[in-house]
């Protein structure tokens, strides 16, 4: 019964974390000012050039952030397939590996809230409240949905 109450809390957090993760592998799709729904948003928000040179300063910081955690998390899971692929494969391997993998996937997901919180500081009041009306904001909630219902999938799948 334990072991089934820990698969379920660890599937929603892989589920939480798997959803932040899937906001974070496209940070520049998100924030570029070259890209045209953010430039559209650029434009709404009416951001100073200040604001932008910011948002710039922090998008490359925020993409190589990214890469470091994201190959962590690649070779955190690479360590998953070895163990799965040895004769002997032993529970504490397992469990150690899936903490290294959700301590990954936490980092990503931290990171990514901390560069969205970052940029949301650099608003103004006004510029919040045309933020918080947008399609942009809204798609993110679409996508954490999606990402769930997606890990029910693969749970259901994998039982």
């Amino acid at each position: 019964m334990k072991i089934k109450k820990n698969s379920v809390i660890s599937a929603v957090i892989i589920t939480l974390l798997v959803s932040s993760l899937s906001l974070a592998q496209h940070p520049e799709k998100r924030f570029s000012p070259n890209d045209t729904g953010m430039h559209k948003m650029h434009d709404k928000l009416n951001l100073t050039d200040i604001q932008k040179d910011k948002f710039q300063k922090m998008k490359f910081s925020f993409e190589k952030q990214m890469i470091d955690l994201k190959a962590n998390l690649q070779k955190s899971v690479l360590d998953m397939k070895v163990i799965r692929a040895s004769d002997n494969i032993k529970r504490d391997d397992v469990i150690n590996v899936v903490k290294k993998i959700n301590g990954n996937k936490n980092a990503i997901a931290l990171a990514s809230a901390n560069h969205r919180m970052d940029m949301y500081e650099i608003l103004t009041p006004e510029q919040r409240k045309v933020w918080k009306k947008s399609k942009m904001h809204k798609m993110a909630g679409k996508k954490i949905m999606k990402m769930k219902k997606m890990m029910k999938q693969k749970m259901h799948r994998a039982n």
